[in-house]
C-alpha cells in the first residue's frame, strides 16, 4: 500500500515537473472599431449596443491580440464620403458605412 502511494506520488511529481507555463500569443477575435474623422478608435461598447448616427463609419478587424490595448485596427482609411458617395440621404433613414477587415494569413487559425 505504501509502495503504491509512493509510486503515485512520484508519477505526479514527474508530471508536474515536466509541465511548463503556457505562453499564449493572444486571442483570435473580431475587434470592433468606430471611425473618428481620419482615425480608428476602439469601440467602448459592443456592436449590439452601438447606436450609430447617419454618416458614421464602423469597422471590424479579425486579428490576434493580447487585449484591447494591443488590438489591431482595420486597415481601411476611407471615410464615409468615399464609401457611401452614391447613397443619398433620406428622411427617417440612417446611412452607416461598414468596413470589414478579415486580417492577414498569419492571423488565421491553422487549416
Amino acid at each position: 500500500m505504501i509502495r503504491r502511494a509512493l509510486l503515485l506520488l512520484l508519477a505526479a511529481l514527474l508530471l508536474c515537473a515536466g509541465a511548463g507555463q503556457a505562453q499564449a500569443a493572444g486571442y483570435r477575435y473580431w475587434s470592433f472599431w468606430e471611425r473618428d474623422a481620419d482615425r480608428w478608435v476602439y469601440a467602448t461598447q459592443g456592436p449590439s449596443l452601438a447606436r450609430p448616427s447617419d454618416g458614421d463609419v464602423q469597422g471590424f478587424r479579425f486579428a490576434v491580440s493580447e487585449d484591447s490595448a494591443s488590438a489591431v485596427r482595420p486597415r481601411g482609411t476611407a471615410g464615409f464620403a468615399s464609401i457611401c458617395a452614391k447613397t443619398p440621404a433620406r428622411e427617417g433613414r440612417k446611412r452607416v458605412a461598414l468596413v470589414i477587415d478579415f486580417g492577414t494569413p498569419s492571423d488565421a487559425p491553422g487549416g
